[in-house]
Parts: structure tokens; C-alpha cells; sequence
């Protein structure tokens, strides 16, 4: 059965495959660890038009960061609102509430200027790119979007399979998609698995606690 555009189900122009891979938070005493594990390869598609909606959205960073910054600018806001109340009805511990405005402030002024640096060298990432690799970019955003990112406790990611991802060592695994070390030995496998690869990996990632 053809693939169909997983966000309108429109006719299919950029198939895709992805590795899941599933993430457990474990929080203890001595603080949080992760545990992971790769889940099925998984199939989507998506189409032409929405490839390009989500292209020309990734190049307006203040479009792409909409959502962020209206989140932010909320916080900002209540920030503001902590500031005036406390200053107008509050006679006693004015500077416990102050500071919590203040806070408020900081915390969403940090928040847009991180997320518009994001989205504009996300812009400046796919303007450098051509046409075609840009547009398999943003189709690899679309199907990101769209798929499950939760499952019961797990945190639910994905891998793309393709010539780029073939090409990366460990070490650009781990650190890109942020897996664990043996786990990024166990992607390195998998996504070379039908190629028989039995080369040496000389990229191996050092052993690090999380």
C-alpha cells in the first residue's frame, strides 16, 4: 500500500523511514537518569506542498518561533502582572513576590532570545542548503511534527534513516540525537545492518554516567 502525506494525506513525494527510539526519565535521590532503548523502523511519507509550507515557515524565524515566543511572552506578562500586583496590595514580604516577578521576567526574556537563535540559524542552516536538500529537510520536520512523541512513560524520538544519517559515526549520533553510548552503538548497527557493514567503527563514544 503507497505511502500518504502523514499531515494531509496528500500524495506522497518524500518517503520516509525513521528509527524510534525510546527514552524512560528515572528520577531518584541522586538525581535524574535515562533509560534507553531503540524501538521498530518506522514509514511515513509526506507531500510536495507540505515539504514547501513548512520550508518557507523554517525560514521565517519569527513564524517558525511563534509558539515559543507567545508561550514566553506569557510568562513575561505574568511576570509583569506579580510585579504590579505585589507593588499596588502586597504590604508584607513585598520581596519575596518581587523577586518571583523578576524571575518570571528573566526566565521569559531568556526564553525568546533562545528561541529566535534557534529558529534563525535553523533559517540560515536551510538557506545554505540547495532547493532539494532543503525540502527533504523541512518534509523530515513535517513527518517530526506528526508522529508520536509520547507512549506511556516513554519519551518517543526518531532516528532518520537515509545517506546523511549512513555517513555519521557514533559520536555524531550520540551527540545529535542525544542517546546514550551503547545506544548509540546500537543505532550505528542497526542503521548499517542492511549493508552488511562490517568495517571497523573508529568513532567509538567514551563511557559517561547519566
Amino acid at each position: 500500500m503507497e505511502e500518504k502525506c502523514v499531515r494531509c494525506g496528500g500524495e506522497a513525494a518524500y518517503p520516509i523511514r525513521a528509527l524510534e527510539v525510546r527514552t524512560l526519565h528515572v528520577r531518584s535521590i541522586g538525581g535524574e537518569k535515562r533509560v534507553q532503548a531503540l524501538g521498530d523502523e518506522k514509514h511515513g511519507a509526506v507531500c510536495e506542498a507540505c515539504a514547501r509550507k513548512q520550508l518557507a515557515l523554517s525560514l521565517d524565524p519569527v513564524r517558525a518561533a511563534k509558539p515559543q515566543l507567545l508561550t514566553f511572552g506569557a510568562v513575561i506578562a505574568a511576570g509583569i502582572l506579580i510585579g504590579a500586583a505585589t507593588l499596588l496590595f502586597v504590604k508584607e514580604s513585598r520581596q519575596v513576590f518581587l523577586l518571583l516577578g523578576i524571575a518570571a521576567l528573566v526566565c521569559g526574556g531568556l526564553g525568546i532570545y533562545d528561541a529566535l537563535r534557534k529558529a534563525k540559524e535553523k533559517a540560515a542552516a536551510l538557506r545554505a542548503l540547495p532547493e532539494a536538500e532543503a525540502l527533504e529537510e523541512a518534509a523530515w520536520d513535517v513527518y517530526t511534527a506528526e508522529v508520536p512523541k509520547k507512549e506511556d512513560v516513554n519519551d518517543l524520538t526518531y532516528i532518520p534513516v537515509n545517506e546523511k544519517t549512513l555517513r555519521r559515526k557514533n559520536g555524531d549520533l550520540m551527540v545529535l540525537y542525544r542517546l546514550l553510548p551503547e545506544i548509540a552503538v546500537e543505532a550505528w548497527k542497526r542503521l548499517h545492518a542492511e549493508e552488511g557493514t562490517k568495517g571497523d567503527e573508529t568513532d567509538d563514544p567514551p563511557h559517561r554516567d547519566v
